[in-house]
């Protein structure tokens, strides 16, 4: 039975591990993986699990959109809400409408999230050894 678990604890430690900017990019991950659960249940017809992942990914945003501060991000952490926000009302278009055009314009969005999180984080870390070592 524990095995079962060790995938969600392992996920806890590395969440609980990480920097502020990693669970950034660990939530954008985790989004489009629930993205790809999406379309899967859409083409299989299962329509419990198209609700789960889509509910997931919705709450995905919540939390992206949470996590802004418009003090620390400024004009960026607006665009990012604004992004946000416009992927969670396309998810609700996808939800009502099992529209896969949609889902996979989504989903290339979020991909190019990931991408653009993992690049300003490599960034920073660069930055950071660059620092450490002047």
């Amino acid at each position: 039975m524990a095995s079962k678990y060790a995938p969600e604890a392992y996920q806890e430690m590395q969440v609980f591990g990480s920097d502020p900017r990693q669970l950034v990019v660990l939530l954008c991950q985790a989004l489009v993986r629930y993205l790809i659960r999406t379309e899967d249940a859409i083409r299989r017809r299962d329509w419990e699990a198209k609700a789960g992942a889509i509910i997931r990914a919705q709450q995905i945003l919540t939390e992206l959109i949470c996590a802004l501060d418009d003090e620390v991000g400024g004009e960026l952490a607006g665009q990012l809400r604004t992004l946000y926000a416009h992927l969670q009302h396309q998810l609700v278009d996808v939800d009502l409408q099992d529209d896969l055009d949609r889902l996979a314009y989504v989903t290339e969005v979020a991909t190019k999230l990931v991408n653009a999180w993992e690049e300003a984080l490599e960034r920073c870390h660069d930055e950071q050894l660059q620092e450490r070592a002047a």
